[in-house]
């Protein structure tokens, strides 16, 4: 019986978990300018709290919300029997209501995806702790001083190329009319539009496909029985042509060369007159502002697509077992403790705090058997839309930020050092969430000294207990301009398996910014604007 130390087995945990997400044979190949952030603990989330990615912002009449206000109807005209029906002004009342919580909801998730990781806070290149870079602000108050403060290089574009761009911007964008339900005065927004989201939505498919051959190849190479292996041998085709066959159809379906030849044309044309493409994303910035009708706050629009992720059904299975510890165990891979975001240690307890901050928190320093562990998983990527963000504008080598402004003509985004530094090093891109958590080391008494203390601390007032970056008991919280959200979340444990049901957000892959800015030596002193 092999005895180890809790975080060295979630070392190993996190090790297969990032060979899984980044390798495979030429499938999803991994690329140095990813890195992936890990909070810690995850953030439990209910799918009810993203509605508003699959409804928009317009509010309805939910069932529960008529039902709860039947019985006051009823009694207010005095019906035995039947209650009486909604009025129009009542249905309106609800209707209002269901509209608060939507923009609730999208204020909330708009705010949880606006920051800038600090790349520099981890040991490791590829795969850290969640860190957040504070000092600049949030990832929208980075691009939005991009813009504003930065000069571009001026070239006159021909009239037809113009309105070519015009054209392919309402392709990319589309402006939605949203009543404020405080003044009924309508308002205009831009989100996605549907060949962006078809885009995304297809290409979550691909990652799904990809990620599921991964895992396969993976438990193959590292099987310690024959099943992984005959199933390798005998299903890797269909596997494979899973991941093929989505990949035809994000050609397809989700207009892939489409979107892909749109961002060619602006990153071609961007140095032509960068004046005009500098003045559109700001238009587009301005009209993705939203203000919360709750706190009275402003916060960009913000998406994961597809919407409807959360109830799906095409999530990956993730599995780790004794054999992929033997394989895992000499990783590379080593957990950071500097700068972490979350209330808990990478394996312990946390209490006191929200997800953002904890006053307390204490180790687990138990050994588990490592011939005895099982852990299971679903899994699922999802990319972040953000109809007001223009990377390609960013990675250009036609602006540079204003020369004539003593105040920021040093600025950097990214230096592109190893680690790189500056205002943007990086930036999210897709959200990493896991459900139906399952971890089990049979008779091991050091797992049941972990549950036992785990329903102790869980138990407490303001605690939560995390397993590497998966939340598994305590109090949640989501915190926004309008507040805190607290909820109680558990784990049952029989039959010697912990099991952790619902759906938490545990971490991002985010994109390594190139340097920026980086302008081109060949523009001539004068044709900056």
């Amino acid at each position: 019986m092999a005895l180890l130390e809790p975080s060295v087995l979630a070392n190993t945990i996190m090790a297969k978990l990032y060979d899984v997400l980044t390798s495979g044979d030429n499938v999803v190949p991994p690329s140095q300018d990813n890195f992936f952030s890990w909070c810690t603990p995850g953030i439990p989330m209910d799918p009810e709290d993203l509605r508003f990615l699959s409804q928009g912002l317009t509010g309805i009449v939910r069932k529960s919300a008529a039902d709860a206000m039947q019985p006051s109807a009823a009694a207010a005209s005095g019906a035995a029997v039947q209650p009486a029906p909604l009025t129009p002004d009542q249905l309106n009342q609800l209707m209002a209501q269901d509209t608060m919580r939507l923009y609730m909801q999208a204020e909330n998730l708009a705010r949880l995806l606006d920051f800038v990781p600090d790349v520099a806070a981890g040991t490791n290149s590829q795969f850290a702790r969640m860190s957040v870079q504070n000092n600049d602000g949030t990832l929208s108050d980075v691009y939005d001083y991009t813009l504003r403060m930065s000069q571009v290089m001026k070239v006159e574009l021909p009239p037809e190329t113009v309105a070519q761009i015009d054209k392919l911007n309402k392709l990319l964008s589309k402006t939605v009319k949203a009543k404020d339900i405080i003044t009924g005065e309508e308002t205009e927004t831009q989100q996605p539009s549907d060949l962006v989201i078809l885009y995304h939505q297809k290409q979550q498919a691909y990652d799904a496909a990809a990620l599921e051959y991964n895992s396969h190849r993976i438990d193959a190479l590292t099987a310690t029985n024959a099943r992984a292996i005959h199933d390798w041998a005998i299903n890797a085709h269909i596997y494979r042509d899973a991941v093929n066959a989505a990949m035809a159809d994000w050609q397809t379906s989700g207009h892939k060369t489409d979107y892909e030849k749109i961002a060619a044309f602006f990153e071609q044309i961007g140095q032509r007159d960068m004046a005009l493409i500098k003045q559109r994303y700001l238009q587009q910035m301005e009209q993705a502002l939203l203000t919360s009708p709750v706190s009275g706050s402003d916060f960009f629009f913000t998406s994961l697509v597809p919407g409807n992720f959360a109830t799906s059904t095409g999530w990956s299975k993730f599995g780790f077992s004794a054999g992929d510890y033997q394989t895992h165990s000499n990783s590379s891979y080593s957990w950071s403790k500097s700068g972490g975001r979350g209330g808990a240690t990478f394996f312990g307890f946390g209490g006191g705090g929200s997800h953002e901050e904890a006053s307390s928190h204490s180790e687990y320093h138990g050994t588990f058997d490592s011939s005895s562990v099982n852990m299971t998983f679903e899994i699922a990527q999802v990319p972040i839309a953000r109809p007001w963000f223009r990377p390609a504008f960013l990675t250009s080598h036609y602006w540079r930020f204003d020369q004539n402004n003593v105040a920021v003509k040093g600025d950097r985004l990214c230096d592109g050092g190893n680690p790189p530094n500056g205002k943007m090093p990086a930036y999210p891109t897709s959200a990493i969430f896991v459900r139906n958590l399952s971890l089990q080391f049979g008779e091991s008494h050091g797992f049941s000294d972990f549950v036992n203390n785990a329903k102790s601390q869980a138990s407490s007032g303001g605690g939560c207990f995390a397993f590497g970056p998966f939340f598994v008991a305590g109090s949640g919280s989501h915190r926004s301009g309008s507040g805190d959200t607290r909820r109680d979340y558990g784990f049952k444990f029989e039959n010697n398996t912990m099991s952790i049901d619902g759906m938490q957000l545990i971490g991002f892959k985010c994109h390594v910014m190139p340097k920026s800015p980086d302008p081109s030596p060949d523009i001539p002193a004068n044709a900056w604007i």
